[in-house]
This record gives structure tokens, C-alpha cells and sequence, in this order.
């Protein structure tokens, strides 16, 4: 039987494995500029607070609005964002503040209840390509486009969403 995903080129992500903070940032840079160029309809951003993400700079910025733009002509896009704690995306971030807003319709953003922040999985997902960060402290880990690390990680992840995880990082506070 043959899917979609089958019959899909392959991504232009990463693949292997990543060591170090300039590698797993430039990683990230690719992974998101590949979901851009390819089109991927869904893409899962999980980490326990994304301090050390690269969501501050113009150019990811550009990249994140390129992929959110494409939903016009490629079908419905949408981005989970899974965190244990949103507070150093609102203090870091506030472009992507700016832009998590803006595309309000696409996001769906997730509190993870966990005791330890450490618990969270650092991963990007999508149904062709995924990256886990296995070591966050030394910003170690692998990216694969494998289907069954894919499918994997599709399954943890979809458990954190639907049962352990309530809607977070609201897009506007109302207040008095």
C-alpha cells in the first residue's frame, strides 16, 4: 500500500545526527526553512520552554511567515507548540510573539503539566521528518526521516496533546 508519505521526494531537512548549540540552531533554521519550501501541512514544536530556540531573529521570522503564508494554495497548515512553560517565549521573543498572534488560526498552543520541566521532549515533528533533541543540556540528538521514528514520535507526542496538556500561550490576554 502506497501513502502520500511514500510518494513523497525526500525532505531537504537534516538528517543524522546533530552536537552542539550552532548545530542544532542551524538545524532548526533548516527544518523550518524545508517546511516552508515543501509545504508541510503539519509541524509539532515540543520543548520545555524553547529559551534556546532560534525564534528571535528576522530572518527564522521570514521563514515561519513564508510557511504560514503558503497555507493560501498548498490546503490547511497547522502548528502545535507543546511547552511546559511559555514565559522565555514571551520575555525572548517578542517577534514571535508578534507573529504567533498574527497567525493565531494556524497555531494551537499547549501547557504541559509536568513536576520537572526536564520530563518535556525537545522535538520537531512533521509526518515526513523529525528531530529530537536527545541531550538538550549539550544540544545532542538526532534528525530522521524515517517513518517508523517518525510514526514514533507522532504517538508520544499525540499522547502529551491530547492527555497531558491544556491550551497555553493564549495569542491576546484580556484583562481590566
Amino acid at each position: 500500500m502506497t501513502t502520500a508519505l511514500d510518494s513523497a521526494p525526500p525532505s531537504s531537512a537534516p538528517l543524522g545526527r546533530f552536537d552542539g548549540r550552532l548545530q542544532f540552531d542551524a538545524w532548526v533554521r533548516e527544518a523550518l526553512r524545508a517546511a516552508a519550501a515543501e509545504g508541510w501541512r503539519e509541524v509539532v514544536l515540543c520543548d520545555a520552554d524553547f529559551r534556546d530556540w532560534p525564534f528571535g531573529d528576522r530572518e527564522m521570522l521570514e521563514t515561519l511567515n513564508s510557511w504560514a503564508g503558503g497555507s493560501r494554495g498548498g490546503g490547511a497548515r497547522r502548528c502545535t507548540l507543546l511547552s511546559a512553560n511559555f514565559e522565555q517565549l514571551r520575555i525572548r521573543f517578542p517577534r514571535f510573539v508578534q507573529w504567533r498572534t498574527r497567525w493565531e488560526h494556524l497555531m494551537d498552543c499547549r501547557q504541559i503539566a509536568v513536576r520537572n520541566a526536564s520530563d518535556v521532549p525537545s522535538v520537531i515533528w512533521s509526518p515526513r521528518w523529525t528531530m529530537q533533541r536527545v541531550d538538550v543540556e549539550r544540544s545532542r540528538g538526532i534528525a530522521s526521516d524515517d517513518v517508523q521514528f517518525c510514526v514514533e514520535w507522532r504517538e508520544k507526542l499525540g499522547e502529551w496533546i491530547t492527555s497531558r496538556s491544556r491550551p497555553g500561550f493564549p495569542a491576546t490576554i484580556l484583562g481590566l
